[in-house]
């Protein structure tokens, strides 16, 4: 397991950068859970009369995985002449994490934040999702398992990627590569290193990518979710290096984020200019 170097840790090295006050951050958010209140996938499972919910549609998730069993639902789904239509106002209708809108508004506005998403949820729940609330526009990338309406206007799904290297993951979603890979193409096609990288998420497949961050970063752990109790257990064996901030609103989160926001431009305005 690798960890992010497309920066080096804060030290006098970044002098030359920080001098110019144009401190750039990157954000990446998980998105049931963190983002929206509710799972996406299962909210538009439940459109499925009950007695298709089998537990032969549920023996998919141990032999297949979860990729397959939402390809399986989003074929009944259409069977049971449930219409593109109804699923995408199905998305719509799943509530925000309470200040979550608020606060990625903020970031982007207000902090010179890049906002991203990683999740093993699909594009067309998270893009209507975003594009309902007005947030398109905010987001720069969403890396998620592509999905698209068929011409008989069926939902069809696909894996993100198939990976077997990393088993903190599921075989079609490693986030800690995926935001790994942003950083480094970021840096290398458009020049852009951050100064700090802050990753939210709720659930166990988001501490792979918080054991790659550095020590000027920031992982962001929903309090009484798998994540955080996780790193409860196994911060010190899983050698997290990043600062750990609990939240349980996009409120209370934006609050410490600003903070600590605060504190680090001090700290880089601190540095004496480079020779």
């Amino acid at each position: 397991m690798t960890t992010i170097t497309t920066t080096e840790e804060l030290t006098t090295s970044d002098r030359e950068n920080k001098n110019k006050f144009s401190l750039r951050y990157l954000a990446a958010f998980d998105f049931d859970y963190t983002v929206v209140a509710q799972n996406t996938d299962t909210i538009i499972r439940d459109l499925l009369p009950a007695k298709e919910i089998t537990k032969e549609l549920h023996s998919i998730i141990e032999t297949k995985g979860w990729t397959d069993y939402m390809a399986e639902v989003f074929r009944l789904l259409h069977s049971h002449g449930i219409k593109s239509y109804d699923i995408i106002e199905g998305i719509k209708k799943i509530p925000e994490v309470p200040g979550f809108i608020r606060l990625l508004k903020r970031l982007r506005q207000n902090h010179n934040f890049d906002l991203i998403i990683i999740s093993d949820s699909n594009t067309i729940f998270i893009n209507e999702w975003l594009k309902y609330h007005g947030l398109e526009d905010k987001i720069k990338r969403v890396f998620t398992n592509p999905a698209h309406f068929n011409e008989a206007g069926q939902l069809i799904i696909k894996p993100y990627h198939h990976q077997t290297d990393c088993r903190m993951s599921a075989v079609n979603l490693c986030k800690g590569k995926v935001l790994e890979h942003f950083l480094i193409e970021q840096n290398l096609r458009e020049n852009i290193s951050y100064d700090r990288v802050v990753y939210v998420g709720d659930g166990n497949n988001d501490i792979c990518p918080v054991i790659r961050l550095r020590l000027q970063d920031i992982a962001c752990a929903r309090q009484g979710y798998s994540m955080e109790k996780n790193l409860a257990k196994n911060r010190t064996k899983l050698k997290v290096r990043a600062e750990l901030l609990l939240w349980r609103t996009g409120f209370d989160l934006l609050d410490q984020l600003e903070k600590h926001l605060a504190k680090y431009a001090k700290l880089a305005e601190a540095l004496p200019p480079a020779n």
